[in-house]
């Protein structure tokens, strides 16, 4: 493909970077021009038609990659190799997995490990059998979301990058998927525009991200050090977080984005380890086989479940299930890529494997010790004050101020300004659902961001070991931060500058500057809704992509497999 050189440090597609950086200066341009107010109406226009209307295609879509995942591990392909024939792995196991982690699903995890299990606790999602305990439901449920689904369409994607790029010697780009489909066209403007179309839904699902850990790292320092909270502070720390990864993207992949993951993956098996101490190492085993069998229990019936004989199931589901395929849909090609580029030399079934497996199980451990531990405080607490008339909520929770809500349903405030409130003893579920107030009583706190270093707060009696898990948490954050946007970053400049494997730090750090700004403009033009509407928008065309990519790959691994001619090695 035709590549252009600037210098020793900018290479690029000339038609699919240049177009690319048009397509993303327009939407930065748009968010901070077009008032913000009518911009969130737009997002929210936008993502309700998308989910009405195809929602069915993301949860029959998502099914369908769990299947081949499963067909592609146990099938008669898997021991082919993505590579050479007797190639051995560029990463040992360890970084292997730590790096295909991190650039996951780090920061969701943390953002919606403990406020998901409430959001479905507090509004049990319709249609499942009466009689299910609430708790039990919320967890299989957010198991699901963040389960196998989400890493059986990384799988797929990315075994068919690491296929084409590496044993056939095809350039590691997504054009390249749909060779067995488009043939030469592929080379031409049709390839264009599908990686122009991979590059829009990468930085659009990675910007959902950032926007997410901004918000969440700006909580973590508004409760450590009482810093303000609001959308410029965010802004401020996804230009610093950027930087950060601008350094990473300096060092290479080696150096920086693997070092950072191990590091990562460690600090964050510590913040578990703490809960788990925190909750009582049986109390959460004993869990974490429970929400497993629910989750189990009911796979089948989410696999397939759209909502459609029932409006109020159909707007949960669109709600709900629909945004997470959405988002994992949007990052599909950056992570894709990513994990093609760091799995060559293992063999299909290894590699399936070792994606859909080994995540799906860290994630509902780290589940189970955020979102049960969650929501049996709350049970406990509630059951607590029913029975024991000795309990004193207030010498056992931390304490929150809590905004009055007046008949007509707002906050009521005094003659200066303030809002009138009172301060109460919270559990993580209580604060989520209440109205929070800042010390100073002049605006509310938005608790979805700030209800984990609650429950850390809740959870531990020592001031000590509550700052040095909020910290931690904190650090984790920032670093998934880091290594989301580095790693995308890499990703997107090997795609725009037609495939190269090692593309040069000046258009890596292009990037990486525009995924910041990206992110600080969909904060700034609509919030979490802007952020929700880009991802689930951005991945309407790319499962038509997918599903044609889908039926390349299986073609081919057919066709070689009838042949004994020898394949294209890269």
């Amino acid at each position: 493909m035709p590549r252009v050189a600037i210098g020793p440090h900018f290479e690029m597609h000339p038609v699919v970077f240049l177009t690319s950086a048009a397509i993303v200066l327009m939407v930065v341009l748009l968010c901070f021009v077009w008032p913000a107010s009518e911009l969130q109406r737009a997002f929210v226009s936008i993502r309700e038609s998308v989910a009405v209307n195809f929602g069915w295609l993301y949860v029959a879509s998502m099914a369908f990659f769990f299947g081949l995942a499963l067909w592609l591990a146990f099938g008669r392909h898997g021991h082919v190799r993505l590579g050479r024939d007797g190639e051995t792995p560029e990463f040992r196991r360890g970084s292997w997995f730590a790096m295909l982690f991190s650039a996951g699903m780090g920061i969701g995890l943390l953002f919606f490990g403990v406020a998901e299990p409430i959001v479905h606790y507090q509004d049990t999602p319709p249609g499942f059998a009466d009689g299910l305990d609430r708790s039990r439901l919320s967890m299989a449920v957010t198991i699901f979301h963040w389960g196998l689904h989400p890493w059986a369409l990384y799988s797929v994607v990315g075994l068919a990058i690491a296929y084409f790029g590496f044993r056939k010697g095809l350039p590691l780009s997504f054009r390249s998927l749909l060779h067995p489909v488009l043939g030469d066209r592929v080379w031409g403007r049709a390839g264009d525009l599908i990686d122009v179309l991979a590059i829009v839904s990468t930085l659009t699902g990675v910007a959902t991200s950032l926007g997410i850990g901004a918000q969440q790292v700006n909580a973590g320092l508004a409760h450590l050090f009482g810093i303000g909270t609001g959308v410029g502070v965010q802004m401020l720390l996804i230009a610093g977080i950027t930087a950060m990864a601008t350094a990473s993207v300096v060092v290479g992949l080696h150096g920086g984005i693997r070092r950072l993951s191990e590091l990562n993956l460690l600090l964050a098996a510590s913040l578990m380890l703490l809960v788990v101490m925190g909750v009582g190492v049986f109390t959460y085993l004993g869990a974490a086989i429970e929400n497993t069998g629910a989750y189990l229990q009911t796979l089948p019936f989410n696999s397939l479940r759209t909502g459609a004989f029932n409006q109020q199931s159909q707007a949960w589901v669109n709600g709900q299930t629909v945004f997470y395929w959405g988002w994992w849909i949007s990052w599909s090609p950056f992570v894709g890529m990513f994990i093609a580029r760091v799995s060559r030399g293992r063999t299909i079934k290894e590699f399936v494997i070792g994606v859909l497996l080994v995540p799906t199980a860290v994630g509902i451990a780290w589940l189970t010790a955020f979102g049960t531990t969650t929501l049996r405080q709350y049970t406990d607490h509630v059951d607590r004050l029913a029975h024991d008339t000795s309990y004193d909520p207030e010498s056992v929770l931390p304490k929150y101020w809590v905004g009055e809500v007046g008949p007509s349903g707002e906050l009521v405030r005094l003659a200066s300004g303030e809002i009138k409130r009172e301060q109460q003893p919270l559990t993580a579920v209580e604060y989520y659902q209440s109205n929070v107030v800042t010390a100073d009583g002049q605006s509310t706190v938005e608790t979805l961001p700030t209800v984990l270093f609650v429950l850390l707060e809740g959870l531990f009696s020592s001031v000590l070991i509550q700052t040095i898990a909020i910290g931690i948490a904190t650090i984790c954050i920032v670093l998934f931060f880091v290594t989301s946007s580095d790693s995308a970053s890499m990703v997107i400049d090997i795609i725009a500058s037609g495939g190269s494997r090692n593309p040069p730090v000046g258009t890596r750090l292009f990037w990486a500057i525009s995924e910041g700004l990206v992110a600080a403009a969909l904060l700034y033009g609509g919030g979490l809704v802007a952020l929700q509407a880009a991802s689930i928008a951005a991945a309407l065309p790319l499962t038509f992509l997918l599903l044609l990519a889908c039926y390349g790959l299986v073609t081919s691994l057919h066709r070689d497999s009838q042949i004994s001619s020898t394949p294209l090695y890269s």
